[in-house]
């Protein structure tokens, strides 16, 4: 954790900014002086001797309710009593391949309307940030990026995968009670979660809390799955998402390969083809077929852990963002072997 991390913390219990910081142990990472302003250094920062220092171990603890909360293996845990943990996810051991192409796509993708520009200088949150792929690049792209998940592995894996970034903050928390001041953020992006969530509507709504008047929210959510690939989810994620991790892998496993066999290496030897495109972009998850193997493993391993509580329709995302009062609201319809939405809009 890093010590300027403060000035944008609340108690996630009772909301206060009063905190004590108890710290057990520290270490020294370098601080590139150009991430700072010379009239501007935070604590922590030795500009002199190009050095910043994080705490690896330590507890917050807040003045008014009397919560602590521990800093373990560099990651303050902002959990309440309240909270639920997020299950163990695969992708624990997913490392981001920066010179990869494909991971940048994607999260210029799922960011759209908002370009790279867009990120410079920017305080932003990533809700739900899972092993940090987002995170990484928003802050690649000039933004200081505070990047929250429920689950252990997922902040395990984003800090392990971007604790050579100056500029990224990791935090175990949960999005229903955000550690955070309130109108704090530029910009809060929170993609594949709401439709995760059994309250998807009181989390959209604690997110844009903590959005600055003038800043912008965006997400990226699941569309209606129907027919046969909606029936055929529901059956498999009815077997799975209590399954025995071990049970688990295998199944994945098991149905990766045949996304391999049958989807992914045809898609990629008849794309280029006129009509055989047609029919091959028809294929499931077919656009996985840029990833390594271990990616897709673990992609279809948290595909079928997590439950799905809620399917969005275009119309459902205009009347949240319009409702809750925010200014152009743009949603997009994505087809990527099944529909999905993205949808963004300027806080008041």
């Amino acid at each position: 954790m890093k010590y300027r991390l403060l000035e944008w913390l609340a108690c996630p219990a009772c909301r206060s900014p009063d905190f004590r910081l108890e710290t057990v142990s520290t270490r020294t990472v370098s601080a590139l002086t150009g991430n700072f302003r010379e009239d501007a250094v935070p604590p922590g920062v030795d500009l002199d001797r190009g050095e910043e220092q994080e705490i690896m171990e330590g507890s917050l603890h807040c003045g008014p309710c009397g919560s602590i909360y521990p800093i373990r293996e560099g990651v303050p845990r902002l959990m309440t009593a309240e909270s639920e943990t997020g299950p163990p996810s695969r992708h624990r051991a997913t490392r981001i391949e920066a010179d990869r192409q494909e991971w940048e796509q994607n999260f210029r993708d799922l960011a759209s309307p908002l370009n790279p520009a867009d990120f410079l200088g920017k305080l932003v949150l990533d809700a739900g940030c899972g092993f940090g792929r987002h995170a990484f690049f928003a802050a690649r792209y000039g933004a200081e990026v505070v990047a929250i998940d429920s689950s252990a592995d997922g902040v395990a894996a984003a800090f392990k995968n971007t604790e050579a970034m100056a500029r990224i903050h990791i935090i175990q928390a949960d999005v229903y009670r955000p550690p955070f001041r309130e109108d704090c953020f530029d910009i809060a992006y929170s993609f594949g979660v709401l439709h995760h969530l059994e309250r998807p509507m009181d989390a959209f709504r604690t997110l844009g809390e903590l959005v600055k008047p003038g800043g912008r929210l965006s997400v990226w959510v699941y569309g209606p799955r129907q027919g046969m690939t909606l029936t055929a989810s529901e059956v498999v994620r009815g077997f799975t998402t209590e399954m025995k991790p071990e049970h688990l892998e295998m199944v994945s496993a098991g149905i990766a390969r045949g996304l391999r066999v049958f989807s992914h290496t045809p898609y990629r030897m008849l794309r280029h083809i006129p009509v055989a495109r047609e029919v091959v972009t028809h294929l499931p998850v077919h656009d996985h077929h840029q990833w390594p193997f271990e990616v897709v493993l673990a992609d279809v391993y948290d595909r079928l852990r997590f439950p799905v509580y809620q399917w969005f329709k275009g119309e459902d995302l205009e009347r949240m963002f319009t409702d809750d009062g925010y200014a152009d609201v743009l949603v997009t319809r994505r087809v990527r072997n099944n529909e999905t939405f993205r949808a963004t809009g300027i806080r008041r």
